[in-house]
Protein backbone atom coordinates (compact mmCIF):
# COMPACT_ATOMS: atom_id res chain seq x y z
CA UNK A 1 0.00 0.00 0.00
CA UNK A 2 2.93 2.24 0.99
CA UNK A 3 4.43 1.88 -2.79
CA UNK A 4 1.29 2.70 -4.83
CA UNK A 5 0.24 5.41 -3.02
CA UNK A 6 4.04 6.88 -3.60
CA UNK A 7 4.39 5.83 -6.76
CA UNK A 8 0.19 7.92 -7.65
CA UNK A 9 1.30 10.84 -5.70
CA UNK A 10 5.05 11.36 -6.49
CA UNK A 11 6.09 14.97 -7.34
CA UNK A 12 7.35 14.32 -10.95
CA UNK A 13 3.43 12.96 -12.12
CA UNK A 14 2.15 15.74 -10.22
CA UNK A 15 4.32 17.87 -12.68
CA UNK A 16 3.33 16.48 -15.79
CA UNK A 17 0.38 16.35 -14.82
CA UNK A 18 -0.11 19.87 -14.69
CA UNK A 19 1.75 20.82 -17.52
CA UNK A 20 -0.56 18.89 -19.82
CA UNK A 21 -3.32 20.69 -17.69
CA UNK A 22 -2.06 24.24 -18.54
CA UNK A 23 -1.42 23.09 -22.33
CA UNK A 24 -4.87 22.37 -22.87
CA UNK A 25 -6.13 25.85 -21.18
CA UNK A 26 -4.17 27.69 -23.57
CA UNK A 27 -4.95 25.89 -26.65
CA UNK A 28 -8.48 26.60 -25.74
CA UNK A 29 -7.96 30.26 -24.78
CA UNK A 30 -6.22 30.24 -28.33
CA UNK A 31 -8.88 28.87 -29.74
CA UNK A 32 -11.58 30.73 -28.59
CA UNK A 33 -9.32 33.98 -29.14
CA UNK A 34 -8.88 33.22 -32.55
CA UNK A 35 -12.59 32.33 -33.49
CA UNK A 36 -14.61 35.93 -32.49
CA UNK A 37 -18.18 34.24 -32.51
CA UNK A 38 -17.23 31.19 -30.30
CA UNK A 39 -19.12 31.03 -26.95
CA UNK A 40 -21.37 34.46 -26.98
CA UNK A 41 -24.05 34.23 -24.95
CA UNK A 42 -27.24 35.74 -25.48
CA UNK A 43 -29.69 36.93 -23.31
CA UNK A 44 -33.03 35.21 -23.50
CA UNK A 45 -36.54 36.66 -25.33
CA UNK A 46 -40.04 36.19 -25.17
CA UNK A 47 -42.68 37.79 -27.00
CA UNK A 48 -44.11 39.75 -23.40
CA UNK A 49 -40.32 41.31 -22.60
CA UNK A 50 -38.97 41.39 -26.04
CA UNK A 51 -36.39 39.74 -28.16
CA UNK A 52 -32.58 41.69 -27.50
CA UNK A 53 -30.11 43.31 -29.48
CA UNK A 54 -26.60 42.05 -28.37
CA UNK A 55 -23.12 43.45 -28.97
CA UNK A 56 -20.10 42.02 -27.68
CA UNK A 57 -22.15 40.33 -25.17
CA UNK A 58 -24.01 43.21 -23.54
CA UNK A 59 -27.68 43.92 -24.01
CA UNK A 60 -28.36 47.25 -25.68
CA UNK A 61 -31.95 47.32 -26.01
CA UNK A 62 -35.18 44.78 -26.92
CA UNK A 63 -37.83 44.56 -29.58
CA UNK A 64 -41.09 44.02 -29.05
CA UNK A 65 -42.88 44.83 -31.92
CA UNK A 66 -42.19 42.98 -35.84
CA UNK A 67 -42.66 44.32 -39.23
CA UNK A 68 -46.31 43.37 -40.68
CA UNK A 69 -46.39 40.67 -43.42
CA UNK A 70 -42.59 41.05 -42.95
CA UNK A 71 -40.83 40.13 -39.87
CA UNK A 72 -41.56 38.60 -36.26
CA UNK A 73 -40.09 40.40 -33.29
CA UNK A 74 -37.49 37.73 -32.98
CA UNK A 75 -36.61 37.89 -36.55
CA UNK A 76 -36.22 41.56 -36.77
CA UNK A 77 -33.69 41.20 -33.55
CA UNK A 78 -31.52 38.49 -35.23
CA UNK A 79 -31.13 41.47 -38.51
CA UNK A 80 -30.62 44.24 -36.39
CA UNK A 81 -27.80 42.17 -34.03
CA UNK A 82 -26.01 41.12 -37.70
CA UNK A 83 -26.15 44.67 -39.03
CA UNK A 84 -25.08 45.73 -36.10
CA UNK A 85 -21.89 43.34 -35.85
CA UNK A 86 -21.07 43.81 -39.21
CA UNK A 87 -21.02 47.77 -38.41
CA UNK A 88 -19.11 47.15 -35.23
CA UNK A 89 -16.49 45.44 -37.07
CA UNK A 90 -15.85 47.59 -39.83
CA UNK A 91 -13.49 50.30 -38.95
CA UNK A 92 -14.11 52.28 -42.27
CA UNK A 93 -17.74 53.61 -40.76
CA UNK A 94 -16.67 56.69 -38.34
CA UNK A 95 -19.37 56.69 -35.11
CA UNK A 96 -20.07 59.98 -36.63
CA UNK A 97 -21.73 58.12 -39.78
CA UNK A 98 -24.09 56.68 -37.30
CA UNK A 99 -27.29 58.83 -37.48
CA UNK A 100 -31.46 59.02 -37.78
CA UNK A 101 -33.04 60.28 -41.31
CA UNK A 102 -36.36 60.88 -41.13
CA UNK A 103 -39.13 59.31 -44.00
CA UNK A 104 -43.03 59.24 -43.45
CA UNK A 105 -44.50 57.88 -40.77
CA UNK A 106 -40.43 55.79 -39.88
CA UNK A 107 -37.41 56.70 -38.68
CA UNK A 108 -34.00 55.31 -40.10
CA UNK A 109 -30.63 54.45 -38.09
CA UNK A 110 -28.25 54.28 -40.68
CA UNK A 111 -24.62 53.51 -40.31
CA UNK A 112 -22.76 54.95 -43.73
CA UNK A 113 -25.20 53.10 -46.51
CA UNK A 114 -26.49 50.56 -43.90
CA UNK A 115 -30.11 50.64 -42.73
CA UNK A 116 -29.25 49.21 -39.19
CA UNK A 117 -32.97 49.53 -37.87
CA UNK A 118 -36.38 51.05 -38.84
CA UNK A 119 -38.51 52.46 -35.92
CA UNK A 120 -41.59 52.81 -36.15
CA UNK A 121 -44.55 54.28 -33.96
CA UNK A 122 -45.32 51.07 -32.74
CA UNK A 123 -42.02 50.80 -31.15
CA UNK A 124 -42.69 53.46 -28.82
CA UNK A 125 -42.57 52.32 -25.02
CA UNK A 126 -43.40 55.30 -22.81
CA UNK A 127 -45.97 57.78 -22.80
CA UNK A 128 -44.99 61.40 -24.00
CA UNK A 129 -41.94 60.41 -26.22
CA UNK A 130 -42.40 61.11 -30.21
CA UNK A 131 -40.38 58.49 -32.35
CA UNK A 132 -37.80 61.03 -32.88
CA UNK A 133 -36.28 60.83 -29.71
CA UNK A 134 -36.38 57.09 -29.42
CA UNK A 135 -34.67 56.96 -32.93
CA UNK A 136 -31.89 59.27 -30.85
CA UNK A 137 -31.97 57.64 -27.71
CA UNK A 138 -31.28 54.13 -29.63
CA UNK A 139 -28.75 55.93 -31.84
CA UNK A 140 -26.60 57.14 -29.02
CA UNK A 141 -26.94 53.62 -27.43
CA UNK A 142 -25.31 52.12 -30.79
CA UNK A 143 -22.85 54.79 -30.85
CA UNK A 144 -21.62 54.05 -27.46
CA UNK A 145 -22.13 50.24 -27.26
CA UNK A 146 -20.01 50.32 -31.01
CA UNK A 147 -17.64 52.57 -29.49
CA UNK A 148 -17.08 50.46 -26.63
CA UNK A 149 -16.48 47.61 -28.95
CA UNK A 150 -14.06 48.62 -31.72
CA UNK A 151 -11.89 50.07 -28.45
CA UNK A 152 -11.87 46.86 -26.75
CA UNK A 153 -10.26 45.28 -30.25
CA UNK A 154 -7.21 47.95 -30.59
CA UNK A 155 -4.01 46.31 -30.50
CA UNK A 156 -2.82 48.18 -26.81
CA UNK A 157 -5.98 46.74 -25.38
CA UNK A 158 -5.07 43.44 -26.59
CA UNK A 159 -1.65 43.58 -25.61
CA UNK A 160 -2.96 44.81 -22.02
CA UNK A 161 -5.42 41.91 -22.08
CA UNK A 162 -2.28 39.64 -23.04
CA UNK A 163 0.12 40.81 -20.79
CA UNK A 164 -2.72 40.32 -17.52
CA UNK A 165 -3.51 36.91 -19.05
CA UNK A 166 0.22 36.21 -18.95
CA UNK A 167 0.77 37.58 -15.45
CA UNK A 168 -2.31 35.36 -14.53
CA UNK A 169 -0.43 32.58 -15.71
CA UNK A 170 2.56 33.31 -13.74
CA UNK A 171 0.94 33.67 -10.52
CA UNK A 172 -0.94 30.25 -11.47
CA UNK A 173 2.00 28.30 -11.69
CA UNK A 174 3.51 29.44 -8.65
CA UNK A 175 0.38 29.04 -6.73
CA UNK A 176 0.72 25.69 -8.17
CA UNK A 177 4.17 25.17 -7.11
CA UNK A 178 3.55 26.29 -3.70
CA UNK A 179 0.71 24.20 -3.67
CA UNK A 180 2.84 21.31 -4.87
CA UNK A 181 5.42 22.19 -2.15
CA UNK A 182 3.29 22.40 0.49
CA UNK A 183 1.86 19.13 -0.32
CA UNK A 184 4.71 17.15 -1.13
CA UNK A 185 5.73 18.35 2.64
CA UNK A 186 2.82 17.21 4.45
CA UNK A 187 3.63 13.44 2.80
CA UNK A 188 7.47 14.09 4.13
CA UNK A 189 6.02 14.30 7.43
CA UNK A 190 3.44 11.92 7.20
CA UNK A 191 6.21 9.44 5.77
CA UNK A 192 8.13 10.53 8.70
CA UNK A 193 5.61 9.86 11.67
CA UNK A 194 5.24 6.27 10.13
CA UNK A 195 8.90 5.29 10.27
CA UNK A 196 8.96 6.84 13.63
CA UNK A 197 5.48 4.75 15.01
CA UNK A 198 3.66 8.10 15.80
CA UNK A 199 0.54 7.48 13.26
CA UNK A 200 -1.84 5.52 15.30
CA UNK A 201 -4.71 7.79 16.05
CA UNK A 202 -6.08 7.74 19.70
CA UNK A 203 -8.68 9.31 21.59
CA UNK A 204 -8.30 9.52 25.16
CA UNK A 205 -7.54 5.72 26.04
CA UNK A 206 -9.25 4.17 22.76
CA UNK A 207 -7.21 3.35 19.96
CA UNK A 208 -9.59 4.21 16.80
CA UNK A 209 -7.08 3.50 14.14
CA UNK A 210 -3.75 1.53 13.55
CA UNK A 211 -0.72 3.32 11.77
CA UNK A 212 -1.39 1.75 8.86
CA UNK A 213 -4.67 2.82 8.46
CA UNK A 214 -3.94 6.56 9.62
CA UNK A 215 -1.09 6.43 6.95
CA UNK A 216 -3.92 5.63 4.19
CA UNK A 217 -6.11 8.10 5.62
CA UNK A 218 -3.52 11.06 5.58
CA UNK A 219 -2.03 10.48 2.32
CA UNK A 220 -5.66 10.12 0.24
CA UNK A 221 -6.96 13.51 2.55
CA UNK A 222 -3.61 14.92 1.17
CA UNK A 223 -4.34 14.07 -2.19
CA UNK A 224 -7.65 15.36 -1.77
CA UNK A 225 -5.92 18.75 -0.60
CA UNK A 226 -3.82 18.68 -3.54
CA UNK A 227 -6.86 18.31 -5.92
CA UNK A 228 -8.80 20.92 -4.15
CA UNK A 229 -6.33 23.71 -4.76
CA UNK A 230 -5.66 22.58 -8.18
CA UNK A 231 -9.74 22.97 -9.18
CA UNK A 232 -9.99 25.97 -7.10
CA UNK A 233 -6.86 27.83 -8.78
CA UNK A 234 -8.20 27.01 -12.12
CA UNK A 235 -11.70 28.12 -11.64
CA UNK A 236 -10.75 31.20 -10.83
CA UNK A 237 -7.97 31.53 -13.55
CA UNK A 238 -9.86 30.27 -16.22
CA UNK A 239 -12.91 33.27 -16.50
CA UNK A 240 -10.05 35.76 -15.19
CA UNK A 241 -8.20 35.26 -18.41
CA UNK A 242 -11.41 35.00 -20.99
CA UNK A 243 -12.22 38.02 -19.41
CA UNK A 244 -8.93 39.77 -20.74
CA UNK A 245 -9.83 39.46 -24.65
CA UNK A 246 -13.00 41.13 -26.33
CA UNK A 247 -13.60 37.51 -28.23
CA UNK A 248 -13.87 35.56 -24.43
CA UNK A 249 -14.70 38.15 -22.37
CA UNK A 250 -18.32 37.41 -22.35
CA UNK A 251 -17.88 33.78 -21.77
CA UNK A 252 -15.18 35.27 -18.86
CA UNK A 253 -17.80 37.00 -17.38
CA UNK A 254 -20.44 34.81 -17.46
CA UNK A 255 -18.13 32.11 -15.54
CA UNK A 256 -17.13 34.58 -12.76
CA UNK A 257 -20.82 35.59 -12.55
CA UNK A 258 -21.72 32.34 -12.19
CA UNK A 259 -19.07 31.28 -9.37
CA UNK A 260 -19.78 34.92 -7.81
CA UNK A 261 -23.67 33.20 -7.73
CA UNK A 262 -22.36 29.55 -6.11
CA UNK A 263 -20.19 31.08 -3.49
CA UNK A 264 -23.13 33.74 -2.43
CA UNK A 265 -25.47 31.02 -2.67
CA UNK A 266 -23.30 28.68 -0.25
CA UNK A 267 -22.05 31.58 2.14
CA UNK A 268 -26.29 32.89 2.36
CA UNK A 269 -26.64 29.23 2.79
CA UNK A 270 -23.78 28.59 6.01
CA UNK A 271 -25.45 32.00 6.91
CA UNK A 272 -28.58 31.20 7.26
CA UNK A 273 -27.16 27.27 8.59
CA UNK A 274 -25.50 29.11 11.33
CA UNK A 275 -28.48 29.46 14.29
CA UNK A 276 -28.55 25.74 14.08
CA UNK A 277 -25.26 25.40 14.09
CA UNK A 278 -24.94 27.25 17.59
CA UNK A 279 -27.41 24.69 18.29
CA UNK A 280 -25.93 21.87 17.79
CA UNK A 281 -22.50 23.00 19.31
CA UNK A 282 -24.26 24.29 22.28
CA UNK A 283 -25.46 20.58 22.74
CA UNK A 284 -22.47 18.75 21.77
CA UNK A 285 -20.71 21.42 25.01
CA UNK A 286 -23.25 20.78 27.57
CA UNK A 287 -23.36 16.91 26.33
CA UNK A 288 -19.49 16.50 27.07
CA UNK A 289 -19.61 18.46 30.25
CA UNK A 290 -22.81 16.14 31.62
CA UNK A 291 -20.68 13.01 30.49
CA UNK A 292 -17.72 14.88 32.64
CA UNK A 293 -19.94 15.40 35.60
CA UNK A 294 -21.33 11.85 35.24
CA UNK A 295 -17.87 10.44 35.23
CA UNK A 296 -17.03 12.36 38.77
CA UNK A 297 -20.48 11.09 40.30
CA UNK A 298 -19.53 7.43 39.44
CA UNK A 299 -16.17 7.51 40.17
CA UNK A 300 -17.10 9.00 43.52
CA UNK A 301 -19.50 6.26 44.30
CA UNK A 302 -16.94 3.23 42.98
CA UNK A 303 -14.13 5.01 45.62
CA UNK A 304 -16.29 5.85 48.56
CA UNK A 305 -17.04 2.63 51.17
CA UNK A 306 -20.75 4.24 52.24
CA UNK A 307 -21.82 2.03 48.96
CA UNK A 308 -21.05 -1.28 50.02
CA UNK A 309 -24.08 -2.68 46.63
CA UNK A 310 -21.82 -0.44 44.24
CA UNK A 311 -18.22 -2.78 43.18
CA UNK A 312 -15.55 -0.89 42.47
CA UNK A 313 -15.40 -3.28 39.29
CA UNK A 314 -18.52 -1.66 38.02
CA UNK A 315 -16.92 1.90 37.63
CA UNK A 316 -15.73 2.28 33.82
CA UNK A 317 -18.79 0.22 32.65
CA UNK A 318 -21.58 2.10 34.06
CA UNK A 319 -19.21 5.24 32.86
CA UNK A 320 -19.43 3.93 29.36
CA UNK A 321 -23.15 2.84 29.99
CA UNK A 322 -24.14 6.42 31.24
CA UNK A 323 -22.14 8.01 28.59
CA UNK A 324 -23.83 5.89 25.51
CA UNK A 325 -27.34 7.03 27.07
CA UNK A 326 -26.40 10.79 27.03
CA UNK A 327 -24.91 10.64 23.82
CA UNK A 328 -27.81 8.91 22.46
CA UNK A 329 -30.05 11.67 23.87
CA UNK A 330 -28.44 14.42 22.79
CA UNK A 331 -28.38 12.76 19.13
CA UNK A 332 -32.10 12.44 19.37
CA UNK A 333 -31.93 16.18 20.15
CA UNK A 334 -29.54 17.01 17.57
CA UNK A 335 -31.13 15.05 15.03
CA UNK A 336 -34.02 18.27 14.22
CA UNK A 337 -30.69 20.24 13.46
CA UNK A 338 -28.97 18.51 11.03
CA UNK A 339 -28.91 19.87 7.62
CA UNK A 340 -31.51 18.19 5.27
CA UNK A 341 -33.70 17.63 7.88
CA UNK A 342 -37.34 16.70 6.99
CA UNK A 343 -35.98 16.23 3.34
CA UNK A 344 -37.10 13.15 1.21
CA UNK A 345 -33.47 11.83 1.17
CA UNK A 346 -33.55 12.16 5.00
CA UNK A 347 -36.34 10.01 5.08
CA UNK A 348 -35.36 7.84 2.74
CA UNK A 349 -31.64 7.43 4.55
CA UNK A 350 -33.49 7.04 8.31
CA UNK A 351 -36.16 4.35 6.82
CA UNK A 352 -33.45 2.26 5.48
CA UNK A 353 -31.10 3.06 8.54
CA UNK A 354 -33.86 1.92 10.57
CA UNK A 355 -35.07 -1.87 8.55
CA UNK A 356 -31.56 -2.53 8.06
CA UNK A 357 -30.95 -2.38 11.74
CA UNK A 358 -34.09 -4.17 12.91
CA UNK A 359 -33.83 -6.89 10.81
CA UNK A 360 -29.53 -7.47 11.65
CA UNK A 361 -29.55 -6.84 15.28
CA UNK A 362 -31.66 -8.73 17.24
CA UNK A 363 -28.66 -10.52 18.25
CA UNK A 364 -26.58 -7.79 18.56
CA UNK A 365 -28.98 -6.68 20.91
CA UNK A 366 -29.17 -9.98 22.61
CA UNK A 367 -25.30 -10.04 23.42
CA UNK A 368 -25.18 -6.51 24.37
CA UNK A 369 -27.71 -7.07 26.40
CA UNK A 370 -26.44 -10.07 28.30
CA UNK A 371 -23.14 -8.21 28.65
CA UNK A 372 -24.66 -5.91 30.38
CA UNK A 373 -26.08 -8.30 32.96
CA UNK A 374 -23.34 -10.17 32.97
CA UNK A 375 -21.27 -7.20 34.29
CA UNK A 376 -23.41 -6.41 37.29
CA UNK A 377 -24.27 -10.05 38.21
CA UNK A 378 -19.96 -9.82 38.64
CA UNK A 379 -19.75 -13.32 37.43
CA UNK A 380 -16.37 -13.32 36.17
CA UNK A 381 -14.11 -11.01 35.58
CA UNK A 382 -11.18 -10.35 33.63
CA UNK A 383 -8.16 -12.62 34.35
CA UNK A 384 -10.27 -15.58 36.41
CA UNK A 385 -10.50 -18.77 35.16
CA UNK A 386 -13.75 -20.23 34.06
CA UNK A 387 -15.84 -23.11 32.42
CA UNK A 388 -18.52 -22.21 30.22
CA UNK A 389 -20.28 -25.32 29.49
CA UNK A 390 -17.20 -27.81 27.85
CA UNK A 391 -15.39 -25.13 27.59
CA UNK A 392 -12.48 -23.84 30.26
CA UNK A 393 -10.13 -20.67 30.17
CA UNK A 394 -8.93 -17.63 31.18
CA UNK A 395 -11.06 -14.67 30.82
CA UNK A 396 -8.52 -12.32 28.43
CA UNK A 397 -11.61 -9.61 27.03
CA UNK A 398 -14.75 -8.93 28.28
CA UNK A 399 -17.00 -6.82 25.73
CA UNK A 400 -20.65 -5.65 25.65
CA UNK A 401 -21.25 -8.47 23.21
CA UNK A 402 -18.86 -11.04 23.29
CA UNK A 403 -16.20 -12.60 25.74
CA UNK A 404 -12.83 -14.22 24.93
CA UNK A 405 -10.95 -17.02 26.95
CA UNK A 406 -7.50 -18.24 26.19
CA UNK A 407 -7.05 -22.19 26.85
CA UNK A 408 -4.20 -23.81 28.40
CA UNK A 409 -3.19 -24.92 24.52
CA UNK A 410 -3.03 -20.86 23.70
CA UNK A 411 -6.25 -20.93 21.94
CA UNK A 412 -8.59 -17.70 21.58
CA UNK A 413 -11.97 -19.29 22.37
CA UNK A 414 -15.05 -16.34 21.63
CA UNK A 415 -18.00 -16.89 23.20
CA UNK A 416 -21.63 -14.59 22.48
CA UNK A 417 -22.34 -13.45 25.60
CA UNK A 418 -26.27 -14.35 25.26
CA UNK A 419 -24.38 -17.98 25.14
CA UNK A 420 -22.50 -17.81 28.26
CA UNK A 421 -26.17 -16.53 30.04
CA UNK A 422 -27.71 -19.27 29.31
CA UNK A 423 -25.12 -21.57 30.72
CA UNK A 424 -23.86 -22.76 33.78
CA UNK A 425 -20.51 -20.39 34.66
CA UNK A 426 -18.37 -22.45 36.86
CA UNK A 427 -15.56 -19.74 38.27
CA UNK A 428 -12.80 -21.22 39.53
CA UNK A 429 -10.73 -17.98 40.58
CA UNK A 430 -13.58 -15.78 42.69
CA UNK A 431 -13.13 -17.83 45.73
CA UNK A 432 -9.13 -17.00 45.65
CA UNK A 433 -9.57 -13.52 45.89
CA UNK A 434 -8.32 -11.37 49.04
CA UNK A 435 -12.02 -11.09 51.04
CA UNK A 436 -10.80 -8.70 54.06
CA UNK A 437 -8.05 -10.10 55.70
CA UNK A 438 -9.25 -14.08 55.32
CA UNK A 439 -8.28 -15.71 52.26
CA UNK A 440 -9.91 -18.72 51.15
CA UNK A 441 -8.36 -21.05 48.75
CA UNK A 442 -9.94 -23.52 45.42
CA UNK A 443 -10.38 -26.50 46.75
CA UNK A 444 -8.97 -29.57 43.98
CA UNK A 445 -10.73 -32.73 43.64
CA UNK A 446 -10.10 -36.39 42.02
CA UNK A 447 -12.15 -39.70 42.68
CA UNK A 448 -10.32 -43.63 42.10
CA UNK A 449 -12.22 -46.32 43.23
CA UNK A 450 -10.36 -49.32 45.04
CA UNK A 451 -11.72 -52.76 46.53
CA UNK A 452 -13.23 -53.81 49.72
CA UNK A 453 -9.89 -55.61 50.61
CA UNK A 454 -7.85 -52.49 50.84
CA UNK A 455 -8.18 -51.18 54.07
CA UNK A 456 -9.69 -47.59 54.17
CA UNK A 457 -7.24 -46.18 56.28
CA UNK A 458 -4.20 -46.75 54.71
CA UNK A 459 -6.17 -45.79 51.41
CA UNK A 460 -6.77 -42.16 52.98
CA UNK A 461 -3.28 -41.90 54.59
CA UNK A 462 -2.01 -42.94 50.86
CA UNK A 463 -3.75 -40.54 49.22
CA UNK A 464 -2.73 -37.97 51.63
CA UNK A 465 0.84 -38.31 51.29
CA UNK A 466 0.54 -38.18 47.40
CA UNK A 467 -1.37 -34.51 47.26
CA UNK A 468 1.04 -33.58 50.42
CA UNK A 469 3.80 -34.49 47.58
CA UNK A 470 2.33 -32.74 44.80
CA UNK A 471 4.16 -29.00 44.17
CA UNK A 472 1.25 -26.02 44.71
CA UNK A 473 -0.66 -28.12 46.95
CA UNK A 474 -1.16 -26.56 50.00
CA UNK A 475 -0.60 -28.34 53.54
CA UNK A 476 -2.64 -25.95 55.20
CA UNK A 477 -5.72 -26.20 55.19
CA UNK A 478 -4.06 -30.14 54.71
CA UNK A 479 -5.52 -32.31 52.07
CA UNK A 480 -8.33 -34.52 52.93
CA UNK A 481 -10.14 -38.50 51.68
CA UNK A 482 -13.94 -38.26 52.09
CA UNK A 483 -15.65 -41.84 50.87
CA UNK A 484 -18.10 -41.05 48.52
CA UNK A 485 -19.78 -44.41 47.20
CA UNK A 486 -20.05 -48.00 48.02
CA UNK A 487 -20.10 -49.58 45.29
CA UNK A 488 -21.44 -53.28 44.55
CA UNK A 489 -17.84 -53.70 44.19
CA UNK A 490 -15.72 -51.58 45.01
CA UNK A 491 -15.18 -47.81 47.34
CA UNK A 492 -14.95 -44.37 45.94
CA UNK A 493 -12.33 -42.24 47.30
CA UNK A 494 -12.39 -38.71 46.23
CA UNK A 495 -8.68 -36.67 47.36
CA UNK A 496 -9.38 -33.31 48.14
CA UNK A 497 -6.59 -31.03 48.12
CA UNK A 498 -6.51 -26.83 48.19
CA UNK A 499 -4.12 -24.77 45.69
CA UNK A 500 -3.88 -21.12 45.49
CA UNK A 501 -2.62 -21.26 41.79
CA UNK A 502 -5.58 -22.06 40.07
CA UNK A 503 -4.05 -20.85 36.28
CA UNK A 504 -1.94 -24.17 36.98
CA UNK A 505 -4.90 -26.64 37.38
CA UNK A 506 -3.98 -29.25 34.76
CA UNK A 507 0.29 -29.14 35.56
CA UNK A 508 -1.40 -30.10 39.35
CA UNK A 509 -3.53 -32.65 38.19
CA UNK A 510 -1.23 -34.24 36.35
CA UNK A 511 1.46 -34.42 39.34
CA UNK A 512 -1.43 -35.35 41.30
CA UNK A 513 -2.44 -38.59 39.22
CA UNK A 514 1.14 -39.38 38.87
CA UNK A 515 1.71 -39.20 43.06
CA UNK A 516 -0.94 -41.42 43.47
CA UNK A 517 0.36 -44.27 41.10
CA UNK A 518 3.41 -44.24 42.69
CA UNK A 519 2.55 -44.12 46.64
CA UNK A 520 -0.22 -46.51 45.97
CA UNK A 521 2.36 -48.86 44.14
CA UNK A 522 5.02 -47.96 47.22
CA UNK A 523 1.87 -49.59 49.73
CA UNK A 524 1.13 -52.39 47.55
CA UNK A 525 -2.17 -51.51 46.67
CA UNK A 526 -3.45 -52.34 43.15
CA UNK A 527 -5.39 -49.47 41.32
CA UNK A 528 -8.50 -51.52 40.13
CA UNK A 529 -11.95 -51.32 40.56
CA UNK A 530 -12.68 -55.10 40.49
CA UNK A 531 -15.40 -56.98 39.31
CA UNK A 532 -16.42 -60.48 40.79
CA UNK A 533 -18.64 -63.10 42.10
CA UNK A 534 -17.58 -64.55 45.19
CA UNK A 535 -17.86 -68.69 45.72
CA UNK A 536 -18.36 -69.29 49.95
CA UNK A 537 -16.93 -72.39 49.47
CA UNK A 538 -13.18 -72.41 49.27
CA UNK A 539 -12.39 -68.56 49.02
CA UNK A 540 -10.89 -66.30 51.44
CA UNK A 541 -13.10 -63.50 52.65
CA UNK A 542 -12.69 -59.99 51.24
CA UNK A 543 -13.09 -58.00 54.39
CA UNK A 544 -9.49 -56.59 55.59
CA UNK A 545 -7.73 -58.93 57.68
CA UNK A 546 -7.53 -56.66 59.90
CA UNK A 547 -10.80 -57.05 60.86
CA UNK A 548 -10.98 -60.60 60.33
CA UNK A 549 -9.84 -63.27 63.38
CA UNK A 550 -6.42 -64.14 63.90
CA UNK A 551 -7.12 -67.89 63.67
CA UNK A 552 -9.28 -66.93 60.67
CA UNK A 553 -8.50 -69.83 58.03
CA UNK A 554 -9.84 -69.92 54.52
CA UNK A 555 -12.42 -72.73 54.10
CA UNK A 556 -11.31 -75.57 52.51
CA UNK A 557 -12.75 -76.17 48.78
CA UNK A 558 -15.17 -79.30 48.96
CA UNK A 559 -16.22 -81.27 45.71
CA UNK A 560 -19.61 -83.88 46.65
CA UNK A 561 -20.27 -86.04 43.95
CA UNK A 562 -23.67 -87.71 43.30
CA UNK A 563 -24.89 -91.40 45.22
CA UNK A 564 -25.58 -94.22 43.00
Amino acid sequence: MKSLSLKVLSFPRANRWLSFILVAIIATLCILMISPTLAQPVPAGNPIDGFPVVLDGTELFRIKQGVPNVASAEERAEVINERLEAVAMDDTIPIEAIRVEEQENVSLIVAGDTTVITVQDSDLTREGQSRQEVAETVTEIMRTAIAQYRQARTTQNIARGALIAGLGTIALLIFLSIANYFVNYLFKRVRAADESNQLGLRIRNFHFLGAHATNYLLRNAIGLLRLTLIVTALFIYIPFVLSQFPATRPVGKQMLESIAHQVAALGSGLLNYLPNLVIILLIAIITKYLIGFATLVIFEIGRSNHYDWFYPEWTRPTIRLVAILIMAFAGIVMVPYLPGFGSAAFEGLSLFVGVLFGFGSSTAIANMVAGVILIYTRAFRVGDFIQVGDILGEVVEKSLFVTRLINFKNTVITIPNSSILSNNVVNFSSISRQVGEQKEHLCLHTTITLGYDVPWRKVHDVLVKAAEHTAHILLEPRPFVLQTALNDFNVSYELNACTDEVLKMPDIYSELHQNIQDFCNQAGIEILSPSFSALRDGNHSTIPSDYLPTDYVSPPFNVNYPKD
